[in-house]
């Protein structure tokens, strides 16, 4: 189940998924997933950003692009007042009700933003399991995410045979899965 393209694509299938589903999500695409998340902010931010502008030339009735202003507010302090509430929300999963004030489809935003905080701290919690495997399981699992090595390539490397790792890879994919399928499942309540 490996997603390529949007990322409102994977944001709209991990949230429909369930624990199983979004495990099998982090792992096959394991190596892109931090990339895949940062992209799926950024746009979020700029929509956000680019809305909120709108809103405020909109209730200045301006047509375009102010050029001068008034000098009773600082557009800089609102742009970095912004950013660290976007910033903040992206963390935490919850919205300031300012920073959506005001913007259509605020509950669209506020869904993208806490299925993104989700993902990050699932993708957190595998990574570390990933980590604390043992020393040579950690190993395999890295050389099959993240470089893409194929079952064959690792038992040449490692010196096994290929049903040898094909096996190892069953039981560490198992022992991965018992460790993080119940966080997993907590963060899937009230999703759909």
């Amino acid at each position: 189940m490996r997603i390529n393209g949007e990322e409102t694509d994977i944001l709209r299938s991990y949230r429909s998924n369930d624990a199983e589903g979004r495990l099998a999500i982090m792992l096959n695409n394991y190596a892109v997933f931090p990339k895949i998340i940062r992209k799926a902010e950024k746009k979020i931010q700029y929509k956000i950003k680019s809305e909120k502008e709108y809103l405020r030339s909109h209730a200045r009735g301006e047509l375009g692009v102010r050029v001068q202003t008034s000098g009773t507010s600082d557009p800089t302090f609102n742009e970095a007042s912004t950013n660290i509430m976007i910033e903040d929300a992206f963390e935490t999963g919850e919205v300031d009700k300012g920073l959506l004030k005001g913007i259509a489809d605020a509950s669209l935003y506020e869904d993208d933003i806490r299925i993104i905080s989700i993902m990050r701290m699932d993708y957190e919690l595998l990574e570390e399991i990933i980590e604390d495997l043992d020393e040579s399981d950690s190993k395999i699992m890295k050389q099959y995410l993240l470089e893409g090595k194929l079952f064959k390539e690792i038992a040449d490397d490692e010196g096994r045979t290929y049903e040898a790792i094909k096996k190892r890879m069953e039981r560490i994919r198992t022992e991965i899965r018992e460790e993080i399928i119940e966080c997993l499942e907590m963060n899937c309540r009230g999703m759909k």
